[in-house]
């Protein structure tokens, strides 16, 4: 994955380029901030035909409409319903050569329950036009036009084995524990995986008290406790939990990923923002959304969590919202960061 640094040497290079480009885009160790206009994209009826999905997005390229409905955010701000899908692309207009776009969600938002997804998967080299992207809320959500919604990254298009870039082996873990580049505290629950390790769900959980979530504002929640026996979440819920383990990455971008077999269960450990930032040091907090009632436990192996390499000079590391937050400091920051910049 390019660093911070590295995607600006390939934007003056002209190997990466980038349209639209917001002031202080490029201020995150490993990746770009995208942002959204003040347009969305709906479907009118109760059932989608996979047949006609390139139709959809061709019409949010070209703002054409016949089978979606378009929707514009005012000043002060959209509902967005739970359950409806809602169409959008971002601001920036991306074009590449030998490197592969990916688009992240936001932490902030994810643990409101805002999950952004992309359309078509992994993007792909030589890759040129707006990014298309889908919107889901757990909860009512009041969302604002030309809102930061994701992080762009970028890795290179490699045409033969490497053995400096990619990602780290179980062993090569190991190795990275002991000279410091991963810190990761306690490390009684802890499993070492192939190329992962497992972390482990805190007994704190944390739920929103207000029926409506406005991503400028502070929402309220209620902290309480995952019972010795199990508690049992809802799917009408969003869920703020996090690990027990405190972890801290230097020279490396950690990654955050939900368990295969927790998924098929429908439960979803984090909404769409599992990528970390070098320099990060904290609990890996989660907005956790469940498909359909489900029972969990404290101590649980949760997630994982997997690291790549960085290609570039590393020239700034994370300072973000999300650095160093205490275990009894739950909740989504959206409001500090969206309130200095809607």
């Amino acid at each position: 994955m390019l660093t911070n640094n590295e995607i600006k040497k390939q934007l003056a290079n002209g190997n990466i380029q980038i349209e639209n480009l917001k002031e202080n885009s490029l201020e995150k160790p490993n990746s770009c901030t995208v942002s959204i206009s003040d347009t969305l994209y709906t479907f009118d009826y109760s059932i989608v035909d996979t047949k006609d999905k390139n139709l959809y997005m061709q019409e949010v390229l070209s703002d054409n409409i016949d089978k979606l409905r378009r929707i514009s955010i005012p000043q002060s701000g959209l509902l967005l319903e739970p359950r409806k899908v809602y169409l959008t692309k971002t601001n920036e207009r991306i074009k590449t050569n030998g490197f592969i776009p990916v688009l992240n969600g936001r932490n902030s938002l994810s643990m409101l329950g805002v999950s952004i997804e992309l359309n078509s998967g992994y993007l792909e080299d030589n890759y040129d036009g707006e990014i298309l992207l889908s919107i889901i809320v757990t909860k009512p959500t009041i969302i604002y036009p030309n809102i930061d919604i994701g992080n762009l990254t970028f890795y290179r298009s490699l045409n033969e084995k490497s053995d400096k870039l990619g990602m780290l082996s179980g062993n090569e873990i190991k190795k990275r524990m002991q000279t410091g580049d991963i810190i990761i505290t306690p490390q009684d629950n802890i499993v070492i995986n192939p190329n992962s390790v497992n972390l482990t769900l805190s007994k704190s959980i944390a739920w929103y008290t207000e029926p409506i979530l406005d991503l400028k504002k502070h929402n309220p929640i209620e902290i309480g406790e995952i019972k010795e026996s199990g508690s049992i979440l809802s799917p009408d819920k969003i869920y703020i939990a996090r690990t027990n383990e405190w972890t801290e990455t230097q020279n490396l971008v950690p990654m955050l990923s939900g368990r295969s077999s927790l998924g098929r269960l429908g439960y979803h450990a984090h909404c769409s923002a599992g990528m970390g930032s070098i320099g990060y040091k904290g609990y890996w907090h989660m907005g956790v959304r469940p498909t359909m009632p489900i029972k969990i436990y404290r101590d649980m192996k949760c997630c994982q969590i997997y690291y790549l390499t960085p290609d570039g000079e590393i020239t700034n590391t994370y300072e973000g919202s999300m650095q160093n937050l205490t275990g009894e400091e739950l909740g989504s920051q959206s409001h500090k960061i969206l309130s200095r910049k809607i």
